[in-house]
């Protein structure tokens, strides 16, 4: 082979090579979650059962809430997305201690719930923009003379294992030397709350709302003390696939930019809910229509 002629079929693989490189992200690009739903004609859906108004169990014991709403047009969008002519939901109650491995392992394809977006968990997971705004208090009986983190000293303070106010209680316990006690979920946290073995409640201020709004008698509790943080609220998701997460956020962001999120939040914050007419009376807050008009996943802490 002449020198010129060896120096073209080298062009020629180099050339080659270039392609190749250049397709390769291509080909490693995946939609595991999308390819999924696509193959079952099936999403699946994590919830709360008694994280009311955003994802609770309702009256006939199925999936209902803001949050569950929210996940149910994303359903809707996957549907229209995969040219599916049906598509299957399959709920899947969790907890806040299982709700994350339960995206890291493919159980559930998104979690309709009151996320909290936090820089520790987006080592795991992924989050959608924002879809409320809310605070870290405490909910306390009326009777009990708490009001401030200085009264629970020698008093028992219970959370969520695995919430946002468990980082808070765990935090605290020593400089305000109270007892703290993790119960599975929101219902078993308010029960140890309401039975007396807890004196303080602390979780997100609208959850609190929700649990005494459903109490037998909500003028005994109270939600007191500063916001130890502000919260910003969004749908969890597996990491794994990009396109999933552009198109959850894409489909919140429409429904924000519309009459919806207003018809959503009178439906489930500002209205009676279910047979026995819980109703939180709560307004959206400045922070939440500054979510939803400027909808975004960055959190700072």
């Amino acid at each position: 082979m002449s020198l010129p002629a060896r120096f073209a079929s080298i062009r020629r693989l180099l050339a080659g090579l270039a392609l190749a490189g250049a397709l390769v992200p291509a080909a490693q690009a995946q939609t595991p979650v999308l390819d999924k739903i696509r193959d079952t004609g099936t999403i699946t859906l994590g919830y709360r059962e008694s994280a009311l108004p955003f994802s609770f169990a309702d009256d006939k014991g199925q999936p209902a809430g803001y949050a569950v709403d929210l996940c149910l047009r994303v359903a809707e969008a996957a549907r229209q997305k995969l040219g599916l002519k049906d598509i299957k939901v399959r709920w899947l109650p969790l907890t806040p201690q299982n709700r994350v491995p339960a995206m890291v392992n493919g159980l559930a394809d998104l979690d309709c719930a009151p996320n909290t977006n936090t820089l520790e968990r987006q080592k795991q997971v992924a989050f959608s923009v924002s879809h409320y705004v809310s605070t870290v208090r405490m909910l306390v009986r009326a009777d009990s003379g708490i009001k401030t983190l200085a009264d629970l000293r020698g008093k028992t303070v219970v959370t969520s294992a695995g919430s946002t106010g468990d980082r808070h209680v765990r935090r605290l316990k020593a400089e305000y030397g109270f007892r703290d006690v993790y119960a599975k979920d929101h219902g078993e946290s308010f029960l140890l709350l309401e039975t007396g073995r807890a004196q303080a409640f602390v979780m997100d201020d609208v959850l609190l709302a929700g649990l005494r709004a459903k109490s037998k008698d909500p003028s005994q509790y109270v939600i007191v003390g500063p916001a130890l943080s502000v919260e910003q609220n969004a749908l969890m998701m597996s990491k794994a696939d990009a396109e999933w997460k552009q198109l959850v956020d894409q489909t919140l962001a429409k429904t924000f930019a519309g009459p919806d999120a207003a018809a959503l939040q009178k439906r489930w914050f500002q209205q009676p809910i279910g047979t026995r007419g819980t109703n939180l009376a709560l307004a959206p807050s400045t922070e939440v229509l500054q979510a939803w008009k400027h909808p975004s996943d960055v959190v700072t802490e």
